[in-house]
């Protein structure tokens, strides 16, 4: 457990019962779009039967299931086990794991991956910890030709985020939500190639390699 952490699992274990549920609210923050971003997510990652595929921050399991419905290779990990409780319902067939992004790298995913997947998770880590945590992903965790695709909160500079978090008043959450023009930049600085779609007002997908 990490100390003083802003973010622990105790706050999402209660969540898991209302979770599918909440991330119904088109046209609210932070979940307009939800729907649009994990589509998109399953069109860059072009699943296929037998494709090995990571979902980190599986949530109750609504990313994974596309590609669990096309005979993926499918492993899951989550920091909150009432999420996974909820996910391992709907996709018996997965592979679960219980862990943090933000902690040591699990001995029972020690492998390589054709895709990871993410979706409203990296908005929980500042911009370094996600460029590390992209970096090593993609150099250490996916296969030759593999791809890394997350979706999560996301405006296109500091100018719009403001204006939009004005815009929705006290649904505002100060979280570390993805600027494209720096976080671009710190990607390409680290190495990688990232192309970015951007969803809805608030939420967008990016491609890392």
């Amino acid at each position: 457990m990490l100390q003083n952490d802003p973010f622990p699992p105790s706050d999402f274990d209660p969540w898991a019962g209302t979770y599918d549920e909440d991330v119904q609210s088109q046209g609210v923050f932070p979940f307009d779009g939800y729907a649009r971003v994990l589509e998109t997510i399953v069109t860059l990652a072009e699943p296929r039967a037998g494709m090995s595929v990571l979902d980190i921050g599986t949530g109750t399991g609504n990313l994974a299931i596309p590609f669990a419905e096309r005979g993926c290779d499918l492993w899951c990990t989550d920091f909150s086990e009432a999420m996974l409780e909820k996910a391992r319902e709907k996709l018996p067939q997965a592979h679960f794991v219980l862990a943090d992004l933000r902690a040591d790298w699990p001995i029972q995913l020690d492998r390589r991956f054709d895709r990871i997947l993410s979706a409203y998770v990296f908005h929980h880590l500042e911009l370094d910890a996600k460029v590390r945590v992209c970096r090593e992903l993609v150099t250490q965790r996916l296969a030759p030709n593999g791809k890394l695709i997350i979706g999560d909160l996301s405006f296109p500079d500091a100018g719009t985020m403001n204006e939009f978090a004005k815009s929705v008043g006290d649904l505002w959450e100060n979280e570390f939500h993805w600027l494209v023009d720096e976080s671009i930049r710190a990607l390409t600085r680290a190495g990688l190639n990232a192309e970015y779609r951007q969803i809805s007002a608030c939420a967008g997908v990016y491609r890392i390699g």
